[in-house]
């Protein structure tokens, strides 16, 4: 559910020497920008009081303003997108222009359509379980995936010709991303042939249409499907990335405590209140009692969604909260509105953080203020105003702030922020780093071959498990397709090789050497909020006490990193001191010799 957060504590000197002069060229080249912007601007404002006071042309400031932008956009006719961000942004960080091939206000992205889920994750009488692997759990609507045949419940053999069953979800993750390495020959395309022709389905050629599919980026997988007479087949289908619809809501229960978590991660799509209500129902018919509602890194979205989404946890007609505008007299109170579902559930929880806004904390709030939904976690971003969108001619779009949201009881969190009822900051733990490694150097990497097993390529699988590629299973020391792939995913993504190949090379060990090291002094983010949450809503006075042994536990952290960069920083100094003193001596110890 929630992102894992990474903190390294190694090299803690050379960091903050680099941390330190980077900060200050960085400081240090803004104030020149600054500077230099002002001075610009004082010498513009000159140039148009001489022109006004000298030109044989009269004219006025604000025609002879009009007519210099009008002449810059002939000239410059593409900084129209730029000329507009700087008006609206000059009194609004929030209104901002877009143009027509922008992903603003998009319900789709660019993806294949599939959501994965590891066999580790299933329940144990979950019929997946017997094999192990990574599945395909849910086809997003309107995605090359679901026209392309995929079903939820496959599960993944391999991806242009790797076997991939020994990788995690995060290898295939990874490895999706980047595929293909090389582009195909688009007349080897079934799905291509069959509609470029397009005497096929006008529905399913108009479907297709707006896929975007691209036949050169396609990626060969193969799924094991299980049938419906229990035998199971492999299935090939190749697909590109394209068009698909956004997921906003994810669902997960907890079988042993029967607390369902409904995770938001944004309001980007208008048919997000149809996926939440799918979810939470889905939590009701499996007996869950009580419910929390995620909102963490849930940065808003569609303002209606939010109301939408409040007026089901809001009983009666009842003010939610009230809209402020330029050129209203009073504030304008949004009303509760449709059907009441919040006594589906005998206890809720929200998790909010710093970077819940806009939408998501208007949610918050009214599961606050109308359920007496907890909160609990960090204090919100705290944007309590909202944006219209306005289409111009060319298909472009710019948003302008010209409303501020108001409590029930007529106050503002904008700038201010949500205040959780329970705080609780993101606890971290100390990475608990496998020992037994075996060993892996310059030396003994060129026995890492395709089809071999020797301690070298165990030493490297083990690695590989430790970064999260290959599953345990995995790791015996065979050099497979697993394997390999394991190794093109580490050069991509680490190595920033933009063509890996599947060789382990002396650079990688370098690399590798490196990476892992850094694992040693390593600590990990767990999610101490919705462990608190879990147990609050199972035992109110519990989940209080353990929100307090977390606050603890953070301070001590926090003390100890301060700590740590105090005696880094008087090591530093001390080795300057050093440096200096020695300088000075060896220009006495010239001096002397000189004399």
């Amino acid at each position: 559910m929630k992102k894992i957060l990474k903190k390294y504590l190694t090299f803690l000197l050379a960091a903050m020497i680099l941390l330190s002069s980077s900060l200050n060229i960085s400081a240090y080249a803004t104030s020149i920008a600054e500077s230099q912007g002002e001075a610009n601007y004082q010498l513009l404002q000159e140039i148009i009081d001489l022109y006004l006071e000298t030109s044989l042309y009269e004219t006025d400031r604000q025609t002879l303003i009009d007519n210099m932008l009008y002449n810059y956009l002939q000239q410059n006719p593409y900084m129209l997108a730029a000329l507009a961000n700087s008006l609206l942004s000059a009194n609004d960080p929030y209104s901002a222009y877009y143009t027509a091939n922008s992903d603003f206000m998009s319900s789709t992205s660019k993806s294949y359509g599939i959501v994965v889920a590891d066999s580790d994750s299933f329940d144990p009488d979950d019929p997946r379980k017997s094999t192990e692997g990574v599945y395909v759990t849910e086809i997003l609507p309107q995605s090359n995936a679901a026209f392309a045949g995929i079903l939820p419940g496959d599960r993944f053999v391999s991806l242009d010709g790797i076997n991939v069953e020994g990788l995690t979800v995060t290898g295939i993750k990874y490895l999706l991303n980047f595929m293909p390495f090389t582009d195909k020959d688009p007349s080897l395309s079934k799905i291509y042939n069959t509609y470029k022709e397009q005497n096929v389905d006008p529905e399913k050629l108009k479907e297709y249409n707006t896929l975007n599919w691209d036949p050169a980026k396609e990626v060969a997988m193969v799924f094991e499907r299980t049938n419906s007479d229990g035998t199971k087949s492999l299935v090939e289908i190749s697909l590109p990335k394209g068009t698909a619809v956004n997921k906003d809501v994810y669902l997960s229960i907890d079988k042993d405590t029967l607390i369902a978590t409904i995770q938001i991660t944004a309001f980007d799509t208008p048919n997000v209140v149809d996926q939440f209500k799918d979810a939470f129902n889905e939590a009701k018919a499996a007996g869950c009692k009580k419910l929390i509602i995620d909102l963490r890194d849930n940065p808003g979205g569609y303002f209606d969604a939010a109301i939408s989404l409040g007026s089901l946890f809001t009983n009666g007609e009842k003010v939610m909260f009230y809209i402020n505008s330029r050129n209203a007299e009073e504030p304008l109170a949004v009303y509760s509105e449709g059907e009441y579902i919040g006594d589906s559930f005998e206890e809720y929880a929200v998790l909010i953080n710093e970077n819940s806004a806009s939408a998501a904390e208007l949610f918050a709030y009214i599961l606050n203020s109308q359920l007496g939904a907890v909160l609990i976690g960090e204090q919100s971003y705290g944007k309590a105003l909202g944006q219209n969108v306005y289409n111009v001619i060319n298909g472009d779009a710019f948003t302008i702030t010209n409303f501020e949201i108001l409590t029930a009881d007529k106050n503002s969190y904008n700038s201010i922020g949500l205040q959780p009822d329970i705080a609780v900051p993101l606890v971290p733990r100390k990475y608990d780093f496998p020992s037994g490694l075996a060993y892996f150097n310059h030396e003994n990497f060129v026995q890492i071959k395709n089809g071999e097993k020797n301690d070298p390529t165990l030493a490297l699988e083990q690695r590989f498990e430790i970064l999260g590629l290959l599953r345990k299973s995995a790791v015996d020391g065979y050099c497979d397709d697993s394997t390999e792939a394991a190794v093109m995913i580490y050069k991509r993504i680490v190595m920033n090789d933009k063509n890996p190949d599947r060789n382990v090379s002396s650079e990688m060990v370098t690399y590798m050497t490196a990476t892992i090291n850094s694992y040693k002094d390593k600590y990990i983010y767990i999610d101490s909020q919705l462990d608190v949450a879990k147990l609050y809503l199972q035992n109110n006075s519990r989940g209080k006490r353990l929100a307090n042994e977390y606050v603890i536990e953070k301070n001590k952290y926090d003390a100890m990193i301060e700590a740590q960069e105090e005696a880094a920083r008087q090591e530093y100094e001390e080795h300057l001191k050093q440096e200096q003193e020695q300088k000075q001596q060896q220009e006495q110890n010239s001096t002397s010799d000189a004399a």
